[in-house]
């Protein structure tokens, strides 16, 4: 570790926090408003099918996902450490899961008249760009929003920022709706991309107004192989060590999330464009139940609010298996935008507490590397299993697993805003 030279040695005052709260909002609302029109769960698998995608490549795109959130964190973590401003690293790298929305929208209007399957794997390797960068960012991102927001105000944060781009979220599905409707394959997708491409150029605006101040210190450089073995320093920390197996088991519930909307279709015998639809839904819940589910985690601990995610996980899908109607389906996507909320809200907040005072990029680099195998291979493991036994028993053993998981939240994670509260 050494110091920075010249580092700004003043700290951030109230009105900087009001300031960086409402512009990260705004940010993290434009940005949410992007990924729905690129959801990876709605949206971009009903592309992908309409390309010809089997169950397999349909897991894969969730497996790629995964693994682009999880395997870059580390060295994601370890560049954050050596950055006095994390804004900065952010924007240099931010672009790239920026862009390759525009890129598959080029891709739709191009080349899929010419070939489906290359389009359907080139559109595949750019969202896994998208992933791998998104995945490199999370620990600078998540360092920089522990300096720049209040602490007693981290989950009303994620809540507002995610509610706020559910609501707007839900015009972009409209609009969504009438693209897919009123436009012939693939130029309804193609357009629907970049508009999402647009939104995450206006999320990006805001987040470069973030005011942070340098850190004293950083840490100096070493090889990759170094820093990696020093999460093993991590597992000595019981309750973050619980936590990291608690995700792990998360990644094989949410298995199933990839398959539900193409299910759904199926099984109803819905037409493509109402995916937009479900994915209106789920942001009208996302949004309303964000405002809830923040505020009371920042005051009950966020612990309650990963409880909560797989209550409805596990009730969305045993729901999913009943439906009959359109209507029953919306229900669906309705438990699903609570499970958004209180599994983003929860984990994300739930994660800087349990690292607040600690070496935070090591211990986020470290989470979310060792958990990226699990959620790479969890996803195949299902498309693997619905072509050998349909839907539902694959949907089934996710909720088993979910439930499961209940009980090891609730038996072997400590959530430390309650224990500091029980301790004051």
């Amino acid at each position: 570790m050494k110091l920075v030279k010249g580092a700004d040695i003043r700290e951030l005052t109230q009105k900087d926090y009001r300031w960086n709260f409402i512009v990260n909002c705004i940010d993290n609302a434009f940005f949410s408003v992007g990924m729905t029109f690129g959801s990876v769960f709605t949206l971009f698998p009903v592309f992908a099918k309409n390309l010809g995608a089997s169950n397999v490549e349909l897991g894969l795109i969730s497996a790629i996902t995964n693994l682009g959130w999880g395997i870059p964190a580390i060295w994601g973590a370890k560049y954050a450490e050596r950055s006095a401003k994390k804004l900065n690293l952010v924007l240099k790298v931010t672009m790239l899961e920026r862009i390759p929305y525009l890129f598959v929208a080029i891709i739709s209007l191009y080349l899929v008249g010419f070939s489906t399957k290359l389009s359907l794997y080139l559109s595949i390797s750019m969202m896994g760009v998208a992933v791998f960068a998104m995945g490199f960012l999370g620990p600078p991102w998540m360092s920089m929003i522990e300096k720049v927001i209040e602490p007693r105000r981290r989950g009303t944060y994620f809540a507002m920022g995610s509610g706020l781009g559910a609501i707007l979220g839900v015009g972009g599905s409209l609009i969504a709706k009438n693209l897919l409707a009123s436009h012939p394959f693939p130029k309804n997708f193609a357009y629907v991309f970049f508009v999402g491409f647009i939104f995450f150029m206006l999320s990006l605006l805001f987040l470069a107004l973030t005011r942070e101040v340098p850190d004293q210190r950083v840490y100096d450089d070493e090889p990759v192989i170094n820093y990696m073995r020093k999460m093993r320093s991590v597992f000595t920390d019981k309750n973050f060590r619980n936590f990291l197996i608690e995700r792990i088991i998360s990644s094989f519930m949410f298995s199933s999330s990839g398959f539900i909307t193409v299910y759904l279709l199926k099984k109803l015998s819905l037409p493509d464009d109402l995916a937009a639809l479900f994915t209106a839904v789920v942001l009208s819940s996302q949004g309303l139940s964000s405002f809830l589910f923040g505020p009371l985690g920042d005051k009950m601990g966020h612990k309650l609010n990963l409880f909560m995610s797989k209550v409805f996980y596990v009730s969305a899908i045993v729901t999913a298996l009943l439906s009959k109607n359109v209507f029953q389906a919306y229900i669906v996507y309705g438990f699903m935008g609570i499970v958004n909320t209180t599994g983003n809200v929860g984990s994300m907040a739930i994660t800087l507490d349990l690292t607040s005072g600690k070496r935070k990029e090591l211990y986020m680099g470290s989470l979310y590397f060792l958990t990226a195998p699990f959620s790479f291979i969890a996803p195949l493991i299902c498309g693997k299993m619905i072509d050998a036994f349909g839907y539902s028993v694959p949907f089934l053993t996710t909720s088993v697993i979910g439930i499961f998981n209940l009980f090891y939240l609730l038996k072997f994670i400590v959530d430390p805003r309650m224990k500091k509260a029980a301790q004051d």
